[in-house]
């Protein structure tokens, strides 16, 4: 079986790939649209609502492998094929994400707010480029936090629970030290200058490169993973 197959295989559970992150992010919009139709004031309501489906995305790297790596090994399904059949279908899948963020960011900036105010799909500075900008940030967050889920599940197929437990606690150790040396050095400032310096999706590119990491890593955990 080669790619078109993986990808066969991702299409028949549509629920979640598509029904279930849209309905709850849905759900979740119109839950805070009626709570802030009933909230009188004339400031703009910002609400991390839309953060759901980036979550989402993280889970969804993170179940991909538990769920079908051990299916499609036993259906035959080269280790490779199945991994840019992963891909493939993550990235199409974001892509489509993306223009549903940025339609409906669109239509929420030029109703200012849904005639409320409310804003759920339209934030000042992430959507502050043009639509292919916007568009590209989206897509690129997405998937990399789809491939750093990926990294995870891919990391405790290869070496277990127990491998796993200690890569999290390697990871949190380094960043623990990274950040007693940035608060030692008092550079915390620099460093959201360096941020505010740049737009969203110029901070986007450069997620470009971990993501190509975690690709590579989870391929060669992968490779090598037991079923």
């Amino acid at each position: 079986m080669n790619i078109q197959g993986v990808l066969k295989m991702y299409s028949r559970d549509k629920w979640a790939w598509f029904f279930i992150p849209n309905m709850i992010l849905f759900s979740v919009f119109l839950l805070n649209f009626i709570v802030s139709l009933l909230i009188s004031s004339n400031v703009m309501m910002y609400t991390g609502g839309v953060s759901y489906i980036f979550f989402y995305m993280l889970v969804m790297g993170i179940m991909v492998v538990t769920q079908t790596f051990p299916y499609a090994i036993g259906m035959s399904i080269r280790r490779t094929d199945y991994f840019l059949g992963t891909v493939v279908m993550a990235v199409a899948v974001n892509v489509l994400f993306g223009i549903m963020l940025v339609f409906f960011s669109v239509i929420e900036n030029a109703t200012n707010g849904w005639g409320g105010r409310f804003h759920f799909f339209h934030f000042p500075y992430f959507n502050d480029g043009s639509i292919l900008e916007q568009l590209t940030m989206y897509v690129i967050l997405l998937i990399n936090l789809f491939c750093m889920g990926l990294l995870i599940s891919s990391t405790a197929r290869r070496f277990g629970a127990k491998g796993l437990v200690i890569a999290v606690i390697s990871v949190l150790l380094i960043l623990s030290v990274v950040a007693l040396l940035v608060t030692y050095y008092s550079v915390w400032l620099d460093i959201f200058h360096w941020f505010a310096s740049y737009t969203a999706v110029q901070i986007a590119y450069w997620l470009i490169i971990p993501t190509i990491v975690y690709m590579l890593l989870s391929f060669a955990l992968l490779r090598r993973a037991t079923v």
